[in-house]
């Protein structure tokens, strides 16, 4: 095991904390120090566009640990801090409020931030990855209102399905021909376009934005489609994918040791990946053997299905789907046949046999939704 010495984690997401937390499980007795831009601990990020924007769950139980686990774990937690620069040679990082801090370890987890549109925002217009962006989205959320969502990857789906139980009509605009078209194929999108339809969400495909038009008061009013429509509303959503924060990763390894894991390593995405890959850098840094491969594993609740999603659909070739619109499987299968992923919809108790088909036919790459 390495001696005992100083390790510094950038980012207080799922990553960061289960860096934080595996060290001290497997004995390191050195300084652990968890640096997080936002102003609250740790929490879970899937549940804010379900059950937290939907008013189900209050902010305290999304909290990962409770109060005092931080310190009862020795785990030095700085929260509403940024790392402003890193320097690998001289082991220092330098915080926003001007303190200086020393390191041997380096672990940078800052995360992604929403991708953008190419023109400017007005109020109104929202995104969803942190705390602070859903108890925004979450005001806007009232009954009659109109809700546009830009994108109909997961977190947009699970913002339109959440949005309509609170009574709020929605529009989704998807510039692809099916929803989830790249992740899931487009024969699962058909069958999920259908079911947003049925539900009532007046979905938009094969359709682009080209900006948003705003009021005198400087809110949104509408948001303009390529071709010159509009649609009239309340309140937006851009959901179009993830950016990695990779500000902080240096472009050459010289120096001190520095390892990144979760969605800044651009190959993570998900809740597993994020716990599997800090989990992992502790390891590392500890010297110690990594933990069994495992296939990606991702879940999503939206419109009356759990999703989950085993494997990675990336390279299949043929989708053969077995069930009806409320419970079905999806099996992903390469061009030799193989069992790359499978999808299963409200079929919980299926999950686990799937794992274990997917994991004997080799090692499966991460996959990047969300």
């Amino acid at each position: 095991m390495t001696p005992p010495g100083t390790v510094l984690i950038v980012g207080a997401g799922l990553a960061g904390t289960r860096a934080a937390e595996t060290l001290r499980a497997e004995g390191f007795e050195g300084r652990v120090i968890l640096v997080g831009d936002e102003p609250t601990a740790p929490y879970e990020r899937p549940a804010l566009s379900k059950e937290y924007l939907a008013g189900a769950r209050a902010e305290h139980e999304l909290l990962l640990r409770p109060a005092g686990f931080w310190q009862d774990s020795a785990i030095d937690l700085r929260l509403a801090l940024r790392v402003d620069s890193v320097d690998a040679l001289r082991g220092t990082a330098l915080l926003s409020s001007g303190e200086e801090l020393g390191w041997d370890d380096l672990v940078i987890a800052t995360g992604a931030r929403p991708r953008g549109l190419p023109f400017p925002a007005p109020r109104g217009v929202h995104g969803l990855r942190t705390l602070a962006d859903a108890r925004a989205l979450r005001e806007e959320l009232l009954p009659g209102t109109h809700l546009a969502v830009v994108g109909g990857g997961f977190v947009g789906a699970e913002v339109a399905s959440t949005a309509l139980a609170l009574g709020v009509d929605v529009t989704m605009i998807e510039a692809l021909q099916t929803p989830f078209e790249r992740t899931l194929g487009p024969t699962v999108g058909r069958l999920l376009a259908e079911r947003y339809r049925s539900r009532g969400v007046d979905l938009r495909l094969g359709t682009t934005v080209a900006g948003f038009r705003e009021g005198d008061d400087g809110a949104l009013q509408a948001v303009r489609l390529n071709g010159g429509n509009e649609i009239r509303c309340d309140a937006a959503l851009v959901g179009i994918g993830i950016e990695p924060a990779r500000e902080l990763v240096p472009e050459r390894r010289a120096g001190r040791p520095v390892y990144t894991c979760g969605d800044v390593t651009a190959s993570g995405g998900h809740w597993t990946s994020a716990a599997s890959g800090g989990a992992a850098v502790a390891r590392r840094i500890l010297g110690l053997a990594p933990a069994p491969d495992q296939p990606p594993f991702f879940w999503s609740d939206q419109f009356g299905l759990r999703l989950q999603l085993v494997g990675d659909t990336t390279h299949s070739k043929a989708v053969r789907i077995d069930g009806g619109h409320d419970t079905f499987v999806a099996r992903y299968h390469d061009a030799d046949g193989r069992l790359l992923a499978a999808l299963a919809a409200n079929r919980p108790a299926e999950v686990a046999t799937l794992r274990k088909e997917i994991g004997a036919t080799g090692p499966a790459r991460a996959l990047a939704l969300r």
